[in-house]
């Protein structure tokens, strides 16, 4: 039980390290952190049992959740309206999905094949494995073991090829072979060979932002409206939808000498309900569009006509509104929902519990959406909150009419305060600018509002509880999908079979001599 303590204690302290390679209560973070957390959780993780393998990932998503999500319990509070202990006692559970593919890996390692998984061939596999479950089996906040290397942007030149999942995959493979080494004082100078080969090509190439004719003139709106008068207007009080109203107006059509060519209001801006391209638009984009002669793009409320008003159950999406010309020209429904934010698990108990705890909405759930396209004929997507972390659904979503020329990302971080949440959020959300080769605008409700380039730099930002507008000339090039986003994991999984049968012939070069 003594040395079982100890390992429980290592493995969270290894969390708490792995946590600190992202943005955090203590900064921005350290990308070294992760090569020493993740071979300390490994050395015990792998020369555990079955039983005492779970308490080991038990151990390691505790310090994982204490040191980067202690955000959550003042969330739960907040949101939820749940007493302070009820919240601390449900944020302690969260550390039980933060990186549920350790549970599913766990359960692979108990039935692996027999033999020594310390070779350098079986270590490839197991690297290969943690790569795909991370990537595959849903987390409710997605973070990669390979998104700390965007510390290293713009020297990330293979990221538009085979995205995130190169980092992980080679984050994982030397934290495998350092616990190894290590234990056999053996020191395999093929492993590092590779590693500084890998360092070398990203850095010989680094991405750059496009040097373009086109530009597009965006201005981003960020109100910061707290949350209670945000509710309040949502639920009909005239006086803090009056208050929300005349501060987007004027943010929006402030007189400065720019002229914007689409204005930008964060996810669920607008407290009043749309009803589809037939909506009937209020006054205040009437005047907004008289005085600047933009495209609103807007984050607010669109009613599933199918479903009666007055049933408030799943008859209401989250979507982002393009208005052109005064009126509704586009729609995007939000497809990826916050459990207990967004949606509930519970079927025909969502309504008691909806009635139990108001806080929470019940959104109908998205299927695809139509082509966004600005005056000058300019493609964009629009993902909504953390759908802009799921890399999956944004090549989906990318590939859906293909020929974007931009991203723009609706978000509403108010419900998290000054923490480190909308810094995590923000970090993040770059990847897919490397992924993809498209600049990212996001629009947040009370911070970080700024515009994400191709390399992973920002324009000027609107942090956090700052009230104004972020004016901003976006370079635009030609589209042209990056391999990454033609072919997903593809690429990866070609370098990989290239990688494996390198070892192999050399181990067996090595046997013959």
């Amino acid at each position: 039980m003594k040395k079982l303590s100890l390992d429980f204690l290592i493995t969270f302290i290894a969390g708490g390290i792995y946590a600190l390679s992202y943005p955090s209560f203590l900064g921005n973070g350290w990308m070294p952190l992760i090569f020493i957390a993740l071979p300390l959780f490994l050395w015990k993780l792998e020369n555990s049992n079955f039983k005492y393998s779970l308490v080991m990932i038990l151990g390691f998503n505790l310090g994982l959740n204490v040191v980067g999500y202690y955000w959550i319990p003042e969330t739960l509070r907040e949101f939820g309206q749940l007493p302070y202990i009820v919240s601390l006692i449900l944020g302690g559970a969260f550390c039980l999905i933060l990186q549920p593919h350790w549970w599913v890996y766990a359960i692979w390692k108990k039935f692996r094949p027999l033999g020594f998984w310390g070779s350098e061939r079986r270590i490839l596999i197991t690297a290969f494995i943690m790569t795909l479950l991370e990537r595959y089996v849903i987390q409710q906040f997605p973070s990669y073991a390979g998104s700390p290397w965007l510390h290293l942007a713009p020297y990330l030149s293979l990221a538009p090829f085979f995205g995130v999942a190169l980092f992980s995959f080679m984050t994982y493979w030397l934290s495998l072979e350092i616990v190894a080494q290590l234990k056999t004082r053996h020191l395999r100078w093929q492993v590092w060979t590779g590693m500084a080969l890998f360092l070398i090509i990203n850095a010989c190439f680094p991405l750059s932002n496009p040097t373009s004719d086109k530009n597009l003139a965006v201005r981003i709106v960020q109100a910061n409206i707290g949350n209670f008068m945000k509710v309040s207007s949502e639920r009909g009080d005239a006086n803090a939808y009056q208050t929300i109203s005349e501060t987007y107006e004027k943010l929006s059509t402030e007189n400065n000498g720019f002229r914007p060519q689409l204005i930008i209001w964060p996810e669920t801006a607008y407290p009043e309900t749309f009803y589809g391209t037939e909506s009937q638009l209020g006054e205040i984009f009437g005047r907004i569009h008289s005085e600047t002669q933009s495209d609103i793009l807007v984050g607010g409320y669109d009613q599933d006509l199918s479903k009666s008003g007055d049933d408030p159950i799943e008859a209401v999406y989250n979507a982002s509104l393009l208005l052109s010309e005064n009126k509704v020209k586009s729609i995007y429904h939000k497809n990826i929902l916050i459990p207990f934010g967004e949606t509930l698990p519970f079927g025909p108990l969502n309504r008691t519990i909806v009635g139990i705890v108001p806080a929470i909405s019940l959104f109908a759930r998205g299927l695809g959406t139509d082509v966004m396209e600005t005056q000058e004929g300019y493609r964009f997507v629009t993902p909504i909150c953390y759908e802009i972390l799921e890399t999956n659904y944004m090549r989906n979503l990318l590939n859906q009419w293909g020929q974007n020329h931009f991203i723009v990302n609706h978000t509403n971080d108010s419900w998290y305060g000054d923490t480190a949440e909308p810094y995590q959020h923000l970090f993040l959300s770059k990847w897919r600018a490397l992924e993809f080769q498209l600049p990212i605008i996001r629009s947040t409700n009370t911070g970080i509002s700024s515009v994400i380039f191709q390399d992973g730099s920002e324009s000027r930002r609107l942090g956090i509880s700052h009230i104004g507008q972020l004016d901003v000339n976006i370079p635009l090039s030609d589209p042209r999908p990056t391999v990454y986003q033609q072919y997903g994991l593809l690429s990866f999984l070609i370098l990989f079979v290239l990688l494996y049968l390198v070892t192999y012939l050399r181990e067996r070069s090595e046997r013959k001599v």
